[in-house]
């Protein structure tokens, strides 16, 4: 492969979403150089690779040579990240969420078209392995037509940290796991008609929310459910789905994240293997309802991700999330943060 065919790259902040997931996913990835990390962190700085350099932010902005950025920065510093590389003219991944206000997404994805530069979300958990799997049964109708679907992220976290995630205002669940659960809820059936959501913080020590639950409704009487603890030590089902035809259940989680934070490679046949007590249940014989049958799950594959976003910035191609999704992510928050304030159900055809 040619020099020029490779995309030199920087990461802001290398936490562990940038040490542990941007970091070895670009680096399976030969189209990709990452040449340069920005910390101001001492310890990250240590864990930095050999062949990168530590860079300043304005040193990332300035050199020519580094083409794409990567923002893997506490929410509140996103959109600012964001913003400034696009005017540097860079193309742009940024962590999830996108901002934390539905007009300054919107204004991030006028700016990358203006500039006809590539802007994506990592909105990794679209290729988590269960996803996948979901979407295979939908797209196939195994399921029939759908109409109760429900997702939950729990922990048992019950001494709160004291870093940025405890911020009440960029911070907790509801801004570190809703958009991940919305996300693959907008894949699946696209934009709501309504939200209804109950946050709170169950932990006395935390600041931010640790809890939540939102319920999306559609006019095809479609309801979904999302939920998420810090304090539940074995939650059940991570999914439960159920249609005309069928129903879903899955437990488990996809691999990838603590394969990626244990060191394994993207490249390595185990990895997004998913394991198989976490394999889902599928009942859809019409002649026996009571029937299980194992469904296993693909391969989960973040690095797909990558390639995609590969091939927008070379070949003029789709970018790996669709831009109105993540600004739809952000809306559904803000509706939901809404909803809990005003105890009742928002219209989203009625925000402005």
């Amino acid at each position: 492969m040619t020099q020029q065919h490779v995309i030199n790259t920087a990461i802001i902040g290398f936490g562990t979403s940038g040490k542990s997931l941007h970091t070895p996913l670009i680096e399976a990835i030969d189209t990709f150089n990452l040449s340069a990390v920005a910390t101001l962190n001492s310890s990250q700085a240590a864990s930095i690779p050999d062949h990168c350099k530590q860079y300043s932010v304005d040193e990332i902005m300035a050199e020519p040579n580094i083409k794409l950025v990567i923002i893997a920065t506490p929410n509140d510093s996103h959109y600012t990240l964001a913003k400034r590389a696009l005017l540097a003219n860079k193309h742009v991944v940024v962590e999830k969420p996108v901002a934390l206000k539905s007009s300054q997404a919107i204004e991030l994805a006028q700016l990358s078209n203006d500039k006809k530069l590539t802007f994506a979300t990592f909105h990794n958990r679209l290729w988590d392995c269960d996803f996948l799997a979901i979407k295979d049964l939908i797209k196939n109708n195994k399921l029939g037509k759908v109409h109760s679907y429900s997702a939950r992220v729990d922990r048992f976290w019950p001494d709160v940290v004291d870093n940025w995630r405890n911020n009440s205002e960029y911070g907790g669940s509801i801004w570190e796991l809703a958009p991940n659960l919305i996300m693959q809820s907008l894949q699946l059936f696209g934009n709501p008609q309504s939200v209804f959501a109950d946050i709170s913080t169950q932990r006395s020590d935390a600041d931010a929310p640790d809890n939540f639950y939102i319920r999306l409704s559609y006019c095809n009487n479609l309801c979904v459910e999302l939920r998420s603890s810090s304090l539940i030590k074995h939650s059940g089902p991570r999914f439960v789905i159920h249609g005309d035809k069928g129903s879903y259940i899955k437990q488990g989680s996809d691999p990838q994240h603590k394969q990626l934070k244990a060191g394994l490679s993207p490249e390595n046949k185990k990895y997004g293997q998913e394991a198989i007590d976490d394999w889902g249940s599928l009942y859809a014989n019409p002649l026996d309802k009571d029937e299980e049958m194992l469904s296993p799950s693909p391969k989960g594959d973040y690095m797909a991700f990558y390639q995609q976003l590969y091939r927008a910035i070379t070949q003029s191609g789709v970018s790996p999330v669709d831009g109105e999704r993540s600004i739809e992510v952000v809306q559904i928050v803000e509706a939901a943060l809404q909803s809990h304030q005003q105890q009742k159900v928002i219209n989203l055809s009625q925000i402005a």
